[in-house]
């Protein structure tokens, strides 16, 4: 059985709108649709996996006391207050 090839992200996401579309439309058989969202769940699984990691990688630059530049990690507004 042929492997499937890895998708990136843009075309994870892409076919999660394709996905979506297709189950809004309501054309398809209660089969099809079980299978269609099926493999939604695995690419937005897959999205915010990729999603994490890169939020890890996003740094900022702050001007510290001295007003040097310092690299800090970026942080979403729910853990803004650890700054």
């Amino acid at each position: 059985m042929p492997r499937k090839k890895r998708l990136t992200f843009e075309e994870s996401l892409e076919r999660l709108e394709e996905l979506v579309d297709i189950l809004e439309n309501g054309d398809i058989s209660l089969e099809e649709s079980l299978s269609y969202y099926k493999e939604g769940i695995e690419l937005s699984s897959f999205c915010s996996k990729e999603l994490e990691e890169a939020e890890k990688q996003v740094m900022m630059l702050q001007k510290d006391a001295e007003g040097k530049f310092i690299e800090k990690p970026f942080l979403l507004e729910e853990n803004s207050d650890e700054l």
